[in-house]
């Protein structure tokens, strides 16, 4: 680290020399031939710094690929999808129940998705005034295969 701050240094003092020579040079005939050279020593300081070995790059130590992180990414994966699934059925089911007049205060789907991507809809609870009409849209909307709750007790 020593060297590189020493390097950097170097190619600020060689710089701050060529800006003011540049300056003091600017109205003459030599002006392109001081700047060639200027520049020429600029390049040779910042040559010198890194064939020196002055200069060190490290990279950092990644860690390896392991099989359990890919899990743990995959099981969130998973819940996230049954998660907006669920949010997305219970959207629809409550436009629908509200649609056909009906005062629901809640709706929640639960929501199963199977080793081979079916989903499946586990349960559906319903807060509503008209309960018995509210659980007759749920299942002409998604069959009768579910199981419907009441979710004001």
């Amino acid at each position: 680290m020593e060297d590189l701050k020493n390097a950097v240094m170097a190619v600020c003092i060689v710089s701050a020399g060529v800006c003011m020579i540049e300056n003091m040079v600017s109205g003459t005939r030599l002006k392109t031939q001081m700047k060639f050279l200027l520049n020429l020593t600029v390049v040779t300081v910042l040559v010198a710094s890194f064939t020196k070995g002055g200069i060190a790059f490290e990279m950092p130590d990644f860690p390896a690929y392991s099989q359990p992180e890919y899990t743990n990414s995959q099981e969130i994966y998973n819940d996230e999808i049954c998660y907006q699934t669920a949010e997305n059925i219970s959207s629809v089911l409550y436009e629908q129940i509200t649609s056909a007049g009906i005062n629901c205060t809640e709706i929640r789907a639960e929501v199963n998705i199977s080793d081979d991507n079916s989903i499946f809809i586990s349960k559906v609870i319903i807060s509503a005034d008209d309960f018995r009409s509210a659980v007759e849209i749920v299942r002409n909307i998604i069959g009768s295969d579910t199981e419907v709750v009441n979710g004001m007790g």
